[in-house]
């Protein structure tokens, strides 16, 4: 942004400087940047160049928004999407009106040529004058609208005549003498309601007002000049493209039709007409007491802006006080000087500074020299007990080895005991396995020789069963037969039980030899752990052999042993002598070093005393912003009086001239810039704060700016001007309608009328906007809370815009009227044939400007939806009261309505507003009868 080239200045929030403008939660931060243009002459592209500087950021996944006049200048909301919307419906109703398209096409073309050429002059104003940027949409609102009925008017007037059987050249030349007439006073009346604003002696209104009056002038100067043009050259062609029979308006019979009953119905009971439009005007006209004059807030603007992307985005990580803050400006006669008593700290503190640097230089030098004595003496102390553990450990490494032989000696004496032991025990074991082996040997042959005893047993037994078994066989006799039997059976179970025991032999035979076996391998296992452990006890007395050898190595080191000690003891008692040098030495560094720490303390104690000096002139100083001048106690006053007031979260410090004249604080409300509680703030600042802070305070003054307090001021002067600009206004309007219509209570009939539609308006408006009743209906999302502040210029340019436009209607209206009178109709017949007459153009023109007006709110500036609601409500409500009060009023006042006197009727002119008396001398001179307009 810095190498911009119209930038002045850039404070990151990363700098010193720019340190408040980072959020706490360091997520947010905004980038000051000071243009050396005016907002002004700031351009789009301008504009372009500084966002598009921040490119890095959006690369870097930073969300980049541009606020303050860069961001209102790319923030500007278009219009041709409203335009185009008007001019669309515009069509629908003219080509509903005229029944043809060509006919549709001239209001269409006069009001947007008329109003091109308004917004080019407008433009070039701009160089010359300072034109508000809403200037040119609310110059298209209003040169739209009234473009656009006032050609509706003429085109009406010249196709009237036509249908009447004057010729097209004649036609348009009565047109013009007769509506054009018209159309020139009525847009004058708005003209000079438009440039009565200048009253109010406020340039921004003042622009407006004559800016929106360049688009008036410009529709008026189109219609009585472009469109007679063109309907000339056009001749019967604009009666081409005609819509179907069904869909062209129907030609009805004079007293036929729906504006003809109306018109009955208003003139015939004028009590109820009346009292149907206070129904109507009282429920709107009370929310007008409640109107709060305030001023755009970008928090109201729509979310795809820049500039309410920036807003939201502040809002969210500082608070919504810093998209307004205060800028409070003082003057200083005599000049800001610095504070005595801050000089003298300054002072005070750079002495006592300069004093603990000599201290502690000196301090830190004999702190040197002590701590490198005292290392010498924990080295030498070290050196000492170095040698005395060396001694010490010689010592006790001998002893370790002596004790250290008696035990192994002593262990492998009884390791030697113990391995006899065992020797004994296992020859003792194999004896006893060899007996029980030799047993069981014995028991085997025993049981072997057994059984070849029972084999030859065996054998006999079964020879001798053989010879029963035969003998058996070869007897007769029973008896005896049966006593061998026995015998062959007792031989048979002696069989039984001698191969049983052979058997039984035959299976412990086997296990006895294994177990014998058994014995005879353990037994020879035991001997030969007889034979080791009879080896290792040989082993034994042999280590013990050397052991004995060893043992008298100790003892002749032993005595050297003796030696060394007796040398120990003498350099150990030599030692203890130095170690008590030492400690003495020691103990001198102690209290070398007690000193030294009392000298540390007062030494902190006075560091204590410079840090508080320190930051007390910090304190001083930040607060000052760093500038000595800022600490005059006339500006610290006024600091501390606007940071201790209610609603403020911030005061920045002063900003101090070079010269000292002048200095500027920056106070941050806790409310937004358009909440109510901001403007209480600017008052109780300017009222109570200030004057109360600089009281008693010699040459300072203190101002309240900014554009918070701009607006603040603007709504207030406007709330003060708005009853002349309104006494002006209907004045105006009282004098233009006594001119026009020679009458008292007429123009008091419409400035009533009109007064009563404006403030029904205003009561709409109010509800919609300030109440919150209509905001998600016309499209606005405000930042916080459910309403938007009224543009305090709103309010006193709708009611110049619609006085004149109203005044308008009753104009069409009364010179109908009065037309009427002067052909010989009563005043009740007059209204109600002129209410018939004209209410069917009225209405087209005020449903056109609806129209128009309504398609604006579609803009996303809240304060061009505020014009389009206003003015679309404001031009209905005019509408509906010039064709429901205004007749119903005319009729109830008789023909005291048309009364002036005498004395008042000879002094004032005798206009002609409508040019009757100049299409009645043209037609006298042709000598043909007079046609009615």
């Amino acid at each position: 942004m810095k190498k911009t080239p119209f930038v002045y200045s850039v404070v990151s929030p990363f700098d010193q400087d720019g340190a408040a403008q980072l959020s706490k939660d360091d997520k947010t931060a905004f980038i000051s940047v000071l243009l050396k243009i005016g907002s002004a002459e700031l351009t789009a592209d301008q504009a372009q160049r500084v966002l598009d500087a921040a490119d890095p950021g959006l690369k870097a996944g930073m969300q980049v928004a541009a606020g303050g006049s860069v961001g209102a200048e790319l923030s500007t909301a278009e219009t041709e999407s409203s335009e185009v919307i008007g001019i669309v419906a515009a069509m629908i109703i003219l080509t509903l009106s005229f029944g043809t398209i060509v006919a549709m096409g001239m209001p269409i073309i006069t009001a947007i040529i008329g109003l091109s050429m308004a917004l080019g002059l407008i433009g070039l104003l701009g160089h010359i004058a300072q034109i508000p940027s809403i200037a040119p949409t609310v110059a298209t609102m209003i040169g739209l609208g009234v473009g656009i009925d006032y050609a509706l008017f003429l085109v009406t007037r010249y196709l009237a005549l036509v249908r009447e059987g004057i010729e097209r050249p004649e036609a348009v030349a009565q047109a013009v003498a007769t509506a054009g007439s018209a159309i020139v006073f009525a847009g004058m009346t708005v003209v000079l309601a438009l440039l009565s604003l200048a009253v109010a002696g406020i340039p921004l209104v003042t622009a407006l007002g004559y800016s929106s009056a360049v688009a008036v002038v410009l529709a008026v100067l189109a219609a009585v000049t472009l469109l007679p043009a063109l309907l000339s050259i056009l001749g019967g062609a604009i009666d081409w493209l005609r819509l179907p029979g069904f869909m062209r308006p129907k030609q009805k019979e004079p007293g036929r039709g729906f504006w003809a009953g109306w018109a009955r119905f208003v003139t015939g009971k004028p009590w109820l007409a009346a009292a149907a439009a206070v129904v109507i005007l009282v429920p709107l006209i009370i929310p007008v007491f409640s109107l709060r004059l305030g001023q755009e807030d970008i928090g109201s603007t729509p979310k795809d802006t820049t500039q309410r992307q920036a807003y939201d985005l502040v809002a969210n990580g500082f608070g919504v006080g810093y998209n307004g803050p205060l800028l409070i400006a003082t003057q200083l006669n005599p000049a800001a000087t610095p504070d005595t008593e801050v000089e003298a700290q300054k002072d005070d503190a750079l002495v006592l500074q300069n004093e603990l640097e000599q201290e502690q230089a000196e301090g830190k030098q004999q702190q040197k020299e002590l701590e490198q004595e005292s290392d010498q003496l924990k080295a030498d102390q070290a050196d000492l007990e170095k040698q005395q553990a060396s001694l010490e450990k010689q010592g006790a490494s001998l002893e370790k080895q002596a004790a250290s032989l008696e035990g192994q000696k002593a262990k492998l004496e009884a390791e030697k005991s113990q391995l006899e032991q065992e020797e004994a025990a296992l020859r003792v074991e194999e004896a006893r396995l060899r007996r029980e082996a030799e047993a069981l040997f014995a028991e085997a042959e025993r049981l072997v020789d057994r059984g070849i005893t029972l084999q030859k047993e065996l054998r006999a037994i079964r020879a001798e069963e053989q010879n029963l078994e035969d003998e058996i066989a070869n007897i007769d006799d029973s008896d005896e037969k049966a006593k061998l039997e026995k015998e062959l059976a007792a031989l048979q179970k002696r069989e039984q039980k001698v191969e049983d025991e052979i058997a039984a032999n035959r299976d412990r035979i086997p296990g006895l030899r294994r177990q014998a076996e058994a014995l005879i391998a353990k037994a020879e296992a035991t001997r030969r752990q007889a034979d080791d452990l009879r080896a290792q006890a040989a082993s034994l007395a042999e280590q013990s052999a050397a052991l004995l050898a060893e043992a008298d190595k100790l003892a002749q080191q032993q005595k050297k042993l003796d030696a060394q000690a007796a040398q120990l003891k003498k350099e150990g008692n030599q030692l203890k002598a130095e170690g008590a040098d030492l400690q003495a030495r020691a103990d001198d560094l102690k209290e070398q070093q007690a000193q030294l720490e009392d000298l540390q303390k007062q030494a902190d104690a006075q560091q204590k005393e410079a840090e508080q000096l320190q930051d007390s002139l910090t304190k001083t100083l930040t607060k000052a912003g760093g500038d000595y001048k800022a600490t005059d106690p006339r500006l610290v006053k006024l600091q501390d009086a606007l940071t201790a007031t209610k609603g403020v979260v911030l005061v920045s410090p002063p900003i101090v001239n070079n010269s000292g004249s002048s200095a500027i604080y920056t106070v941050v409300p806790s409310t937004a810039p358009a909440d109510p509680a901001t403007a209480d703030l600017v008052v109780t600042v300017r009222t109570s704060v200030i004057p109360d802070a600089t009281a008693g305070e010699k040459g300072i003054e203190a101002f309240v700016g900014g554009t918070t307090a701009g607006n603040v001021d603007l709504a207030s002067e406007i709330s003060a001007k708005l009853p002349l600009v309104i006494l002006t206004v209907i004045a105006l309007g009282l004098l233009i309608l006594l001119l026009a219509f020679r009458s008292f209570l007429v123009p008091v009939q419409a400035a009533v009328t009109n007064l009563v539609s404006v403030m029904a308006s205003f009561g709409v408006m109010t509800a919609c906007f300030q109440w919150g009743w209509g905001l998600g209906i016309v499209g606005l999302d405000p930042y916080q809370g459910d309403s938007v502040p009224i543009a305090s210029y709103v309010p006193l340019m709708m009611f110049a815009i619609l006085f004149g436009l109203s005044r308008d209607y009753q104009v069409f209206l009364l010179s109908t009227i009065d037309a009427h009178r002067a052909r010989g109709a009563s005043d009740t017949a007059a209204t109600e044939l002129g209410l018939a007459q004209s209410a069917r153009v009225i209405a087209a023109a005020a449903l056109i400007m609806i129209c128009v007006f309504g398609s604006f709110i579609l803009n996303g500036d809240p304060t061009i939806k505020q014009f389009g609601v206003g003015l679309a409500v404001a031009v209905a409500l005019a509408a509906t009261m010039t064709l429901l009060l205004a007749p119903a009023v005319l009729v109830l006042m008789g023909r005291w309505a048309w009364w002036i006197p005498g004395w008042l009727g000879r002094f004032l002119p005798d206009l002609d507003v409508e040019g009757q008396r100049a299409v009645k001398d043209k037609a006298s001179d042709a000598e043909e009868t007079p046609q009615s307009a």
